[in-house]
């Protein structure tokens, strides 16, 4: 899993478990969600760059510095169909942290703002679906216990 940060203050704003995709042309990646630190801006404007074919936009900001990340198309021509209504985040706007990488997760954990349920929670957690789990599979053998003793028997 890689998490999109803001390469300003390092704050959480997408995953690629929502990544639809990315340009090489205007590097961008598309998004199809994006965290609850990212704001849209309520106003819609038309682009003014030539390679936005004029398409309205809604710019998106890092609330936790106010830098621009990218933009939210709403309406498109034809030729930037792709890229409606998923978030366009610059890749300059952010910088990729992959969990997968042990050492570079334990060097970085300091610099990220993230709020992780303890082990000990985790745990407890794990146990009450494991119970539920059980009774359920319990209940359901019970269940078709009782359906088979009412299957009438074909001769």
């Amino acid at each position: 899993m890689t998490v999109f940060l803001c390469s300003s203050c390092r704050m959480p704003v997408a995953d690629s478990g929502d990544l639809v995709g990315t340009t090489d042309d205007d590097k961008v990646i598309l998004l199809k969600a994006v965290t609850e630190n990212v704001e849209i801006d309520e106003d819609k404007a038309v682009s003014s760059y030539q390679q936005d074919a004029f398409s309205t936009v809604q710019v998106l900001y890092c609330k936790g510095c106010s830098s621009t990340l990218g933009v939210l198309y709403t309406a498109t021509p034809l030729t930037l169909d792709h890229k409606r209504d998923l978030f366009n985040i610059n890749a300059v706007a952010v910088t990729c942290y992959c969990s997968s990488n042990a050492r570079k997760q334990t060097s970085r954990m300091d610099q990220i703002v993230v709020n992780l349920p303890t082990i000990p929670f985790m745990e407890a957690q794990l146990k009450k679906r494991r119970m539920r789990f059980g009774s359920c599979e319990r209940a359901l053998t019970d269940i078709e216990k009782k359906l088979k003793a009412d299957k009438p028997t074909s001769v």
